[in-house]
């Protein structure tokens, strides 16, 4: 005799049902562990996003799994940071959050060499960028639950940095014979052109974060000390970036030398009041 559809439906939902009930109750592993948190006890999270992404491509060699966004926790402290938790008690913890990042990049491009008769003779011009980014924060947090599924909230505070700068270093030189070198005009695409005044370096202000994120979410243990959960907030933020300057050259006939123009790029101010993480981010954490 055939179960029909609808009644083997009913049965996994049930058993499923039971099952959840029963890992609930469970609150230890095979070995007596206690399956949730403990005051003293430490955690480190990551974002699951892209072990998501992996396990939804491994059963799809057509297309990147990316659905589910890239955050980590909120997007101003970004995927790069890193997320512990301490345990002041089994139902409240302290958090933390830091960044560090240093990102240097060089680039030549190869153009023709002015002093050569020779469509076939280079000399190369380099573009230099840095990036420097350093976040820290730190927040409290408040537990709720006594199954596996544990509902979190609190309110965590930041302090972030961000600075870039740019320079350039260009392999025709300015001269009374040359006051137009070829000079490489879009570092992206490769063009250059003979040009009377060219770009030498940018400096931009640095730009200084603080910001106040109240938050909620849920974590659900699916094992000893281990947990995936998701959460989302209400984050205000004040941004506000220095002036910053670039630097120009071009050559004086008059003077028979170069001249460096200095212009200040102005700076700016910025706050937002919004909620965050609607975009599915998901985290793994481990407690230990």
């Amino acid at each position: 005799m055939k179960l029909s559809h609808k009644v083997v439906s009913t049965l996994g939902a049930v058993a499923l049902t039971f099952s959840m009930q029963a890992q609930d109750t469970d609150l230890t592993n095979d070995e007596g562990v206690p399956v949730l948190p403990e005051q003293g006890e430490y955690a480190i999270g990551f974002n699951a996003v892209p072990i998501l992404n992996w396990i939804g491509n491994s059963f799809n060699n057509t297309a990147n799994n990316t659905y589910a966004g890239d955050n980590k926790f909120v997007s101003n402290l970004g995927n790069n940071v890193l997320f512990g938790k301490y345990m002041l008690e089994n139902n409240r913890a302290i958090r933390a959050h830091l960044r560090v990042g240093v990102n240097n990049f060089s680039r030549d491009n190869y153009v023709i060499d002015d002093t050569e008769n020779s469509p076939n003779i280079f000399v190369t011009d380099n573009q230099k960028l840095t990036n420097q980014t350093y976040t820290v924060g730190g927040g409290y947090e408040f537990r709720r639950g006594q199954g596996r599924l544990q509902g979190i909230y609190g309110a965590d505070v930041f302090f972030m940095y961000n600075k870039t700068s740019e320079s350039y270093e260009y392999g025709n030189a300015f001269g009374e014979l040359n006051q137009a070198p070829t000079t490489t005009t879009n570092f992206g695409t490769g063009a250059a052109q003979p040009t009377g005044q060219r770009l030498m370096e940018v400096e931009s202000g640095g730009t200084f974060g603080t910001g106040l994120r109240p938050f909620v979410g849920v974590e659900y243990f699916f094992g000893s000390k281990m947990s995936i959960g998701g959460e989302f907030g209400w984050n205000v933020m004040f941004a506000t970036t220095g002036d910053g300057e670039s630097v120009s050259r071009y050559y004086d006939p008059v003077a028979a030398e170069t001249v460096d123009i200095t212009d200040e790029v102005a700076g700016s101010r910025s706050w937002n009041l919004d909620t965050d993480n609607f975009n599915g981010a998901i985290f793994l954490m481990f407690y230990f």
